[in-house]
């Protein structure tokens, strides 16, 4: 294919990265976000390890790991505290659908941390159930592909207080927050649901359950209705930048945040504490 005759962007020209950008055009790509925090890239290594499989997933050819752990290094080199995000783009091969490269663009960037109130871990957060529906569609199951315009519309019209929005299936069962996994506690079981038809399987949802094992807690990794996780006598979402935020409430459901089984998990967790006064 050739290139396009003119791309402009906001009235001026631009070149042809982005005017052929499959990651632009249509999602062709994935990312994952890791927290860089007292000079040091949590979980740099597995992080990786799941840029590696969602490539290879999406039939892309994943860079070296030694060669993202040294960009991540050097994209971050300036801070002691922040948010890295490593983004693979399926390099363009001119347009329509079909890709013609299993070649990636790497695009690395580094962000200031947010401004995390340290109520969130030490009274939990409010969060609400989302209107909108994830699609299932299991050959992108667990995926951080660039595609979350779910995410985006189940952000829009959240209320005043809430922190987080739940993400239900076709079938109405939780799946995970807007930018979380989720998690909670029943009989003494430790439960997430399963990720087989959609969802993003988040690193520290991977730490979690191990946390989880070491503990000697009994795992249960399956779908389950709505009732199910209001009946809950505990709830949390995580990722790689919070750790674990204790639910404090969730539709008409209130907790005692955090509970002691999160807190016990949250203690062998030991990711670092952000919150700020």
């Amino acid at each position: 294919m050739s290139a396009p005759l003119e791309t402009w962007l906001n009235g001026s020209r631009v070149g042809d990265a982005l005017a052929f950008s499959r990651g632009l055009h249509y999602g062709d790509g994935l990312f994952r976000t890791l927290l860089k925090y007292d000079s040091q890239l949590i979980d740099l290594k597995l992080q990786i390890i799941k840029v590696s499989h969602d490539a290879q997933a999406l039939g892309l050819e994943p860079p070296p790991a030694e060669l993202l752990m040294e960009e991540a290094a050097a994209v971050s080199a300036k801070v002691r505290t922040g948010v890295v995000k490593i983004l693979l783009l399926r390099q363009s091969g001119g347009r329509g659908y079909k890709p013609q490269s299993a070649q990636v663009d790497r695009l690395l960037q580094c962000h200031e941390l947010p401004d995390f109130p340290a109520r969130h871990w030490r009274e939990g957060i409010a969060a609400i159930r989302c209107g909108l529906r994830l699609g299932r569609q299991p050959a992108l199951a667990g995926i951080k592909h660039l595609n979350r315009l779910e995410q985006v519309l189940a952000s829009r019209d959240w209320p005043e207080g809430a922190v987080e929005g739940i993400l239900c299936d076709e079938r109405g069962a939780p799946i995970c927050g807007t930018r979380s996994n989720l998690f909670w506690v029943r009989d003494g079981s430790l439960h997430t649901p399963a990720l087989d038809g959609c969802g993003v399987a988040g690193v520290m949802r991977d730490k979690v359950l191990a946390c989880g094992t070491a503990l000697g807690l009994k795992l249960r990794v399956e779908s389950r209705p709505w009732s199910v996780l209001l009946e809950a006598e505990e709830a949390f979402v995580t990722n790689s930048l919070i750790g674990i935020w204790p639910l404090r409430s969730l539709e008409q459901r209130v907790w005692q945040a955090p509970g002691p089984l999160t807190t016990r998990l949250a203690a062998v967790l030991r990711h670092p504490y952000l919150g700020f006064s």
